[in-house]
């Protein structure tokens, strides 16, 4: 990173969807900055998904739990002030929560002005953990929960696959990874 980003410049963030696909739409988003200041932190209730089961496994966000919540649209505005707003997009497969603020209808513009840079922690940990698989030739991705045990992250009483546990140990393994203080 050069000398010119600081750590207000940074957002992390991450998205707990209804699904993988283009359909799947998006129930609970959190953002922090490089500081860890909590920017965006909201459930939000799908546009037109009425069940998630598969995901609801996973995540344990179910539609009760958003059900009198608002859709993305209210809170439009603010999401977009923040994309526009960072130089350096930080995520755990960043790609996919990219994909779902498209499949949200966002402009992807942020994310291809010249002057940010998009990093992919999970990407970035690969080789750091150094699970090498001879059939594909590359390294392993490896989930959230191992790459913040490698670098001995406390979840306190948090847990995996909420938006902003998982947006906080993110963050915390991207500092870890490029030795800036935590």
């Amino acid at each position: 990173m050069g000398n010119r980003i600081g750590m207000e410049d940074i957002i992390c963030f991450d998205t707990e969807t209804t699904g993988i696909g283009p359909k799947a739409e998006i129930l609970q988003l959190s953002v922090l900055d490089g500081t860890g200041a909590v920017l965006f932190d909201e459930f939000i209730r799908p546009r037109h998904t009425q069940i998630w089961p598969e995901a609801e496994r996973i995540h344990h966000i179910s539609p009760q739990m958003v059900s009198n919540k608002e859709t993305i649209d209210a809170h439009w505005d603010r999401i977009v002030a923040i994309l526009e707003a960072a130089k350096v997009y930080v995520g755990y497969n960043v790609i996919f929560d990219i994909k779902m603020l498209k499949y949200a209808g966002f402009s992807m513009d942020p994310f291809h002005r010249p002057d940010v840079q998009v990093i992919d922690v999970m990407k970035n940990f690969a080789p750091i953990y150094g699970d090498w698989n001879t059939k594909k030739g590359q390294y392993n991705w490896q989930k959230l929960v191992t790459c913040a045990a490698y670098y001995q992250y406390d979840w306190g009483s948090e847990k995996a696959h909420g938006a902003l546990a998982d947006t906080k140990a993110t963050l915390y393994c991207f500092k870890k990874m490029n030795q800036l203080p935590v």
